[in-house]
């Protein structure tokens, strides 16, 4: 966990009641930041730039593969710093209506509208992830531009209200964030255009990071039969951290000859073949290094 000092706290205390409870529920378990591997970006931990995101009122936008920790980094942020989180997950069938909120009967008859989750994060503070914000049609995305701009402003017509980020609570303004992540190699996606791309002043490359798998992964041969396998050209699926660690965890459970398979399996077909031999040649190493008996040769099958 970041044991940096912080400014960035969020009160609780300035949500009005009838709200209180919904907001709270989005802020993560605090174990989330205790579990989180920071990673240094040109000498600055990770967290210490979202703070001063925060406090400069500046987005953050992370690139690059599945399984990079993009969003993880995000949530124990806001767990860290007792930050209400929403995810807005972005297709091209997203739905304001879950998003925003909409109007709903009520038992007498009557109607009121209900805040959705990003409109409370929004309106009281907390951190806004639009994940892989590159899948969402641009009329979609185009909604949010003036929440992303230096305004800061999103209009609820439902509700008839226009909300300034952080602004809606009983007391002063609370700390927000409003980031996006995305995989520019996503099938399915289109470009982030410039209109959109030029309001999140913190751009920044999220690659797989070595010492931070070396932290969450046991297995030095794993790690690097899955660094080679991110450089062939002809495997296109991710080789995601979290994969490796489930590799473990299956390999601890039913032995490295099931969990290879298992792994193998989150490939396209045509790609299982070089994946397979990989770690076929890897499996004694990995099973010596994870304590356990080796898999006996041509057991992982493709």
């Amino acid at each position: 966990m970041n044991t940096a000092t912080s400014d960035v706290m969020f009160d609780l205390d300035t949500v009005p009641e009838e709200h209180r409870d919904l907001v709270a529920a989005l802020i993560p378990d605090p174990r989330l930041a205790d579990a989180y591997v920071h990673r240094t970006i040109a000498g600055f931990e990770d967290f210490d730039l979202f703070d001063v995101a925060v406090d400069e009122r500046e987005n953050i936008i992370l690139a690059r593969p599945t399984g990079s920790s993009k969003t993880t980094v995000f949530r124990a942020y806001a767990a860290a710093r007792g930050l209400p989180f929403v995810l807005v997950e972005c297709n091209a069938a997203m739905d304001p209506g879950v998003i925003l909120g909409r109007t709903m009967l009520t038992p007498d008859g009557g109607a009121s509208f209900v805040y959705g989750d990003l409109s409370l994060v929004v309106k009281y503070g907390g951190v806004a992830l639009f994940d892989e914000v590159n899948m969402a049609h641009p009329r979609i995305t185009a909604a949010f531009h003036q929440l992303l701009a230096v305004t800061r402003r999103m209009s609820v017509p439902e509700a008839g209200e226009t909300i300034v980020a952080g602004r809606g609570g009983l007391g002063e303004t609370q700390p927000t964030l409003f980031g996006a992540a995305y995989n520019p190699r996503y099938q399915g996606t289109v470009r982030l255009n410039e209109a959109l791309g030029n309001r999140f002043a913190m751009q920044l490359d999220w690659d797989y990071d070595r010492n931070v798998e070396e932290a969450l992964v046991t297995s030095r041969s794993l790690l690097d039969m899955a660094a080679n396998t991110r450089s062939l050209a002809e495997i296109r699926t991710p080789v995601s951290t979290n994969a490796l660690m489930e590799f473990e965890r299956h390999a601890q459970r039913f032995g490295v000859r099931l969990a290879g398979q298992l792994f193998v399996q989150r490939f396209a077909p045509e790609e299982r073949g070089p994946v397979s031999r990989a770690i076929e040649a890897h499996g004694a190493t990995i099973a010596a290094e994870l304590e356990l008996s080796a898999p006996e040769p041509d057991e992982v099958d493709a």
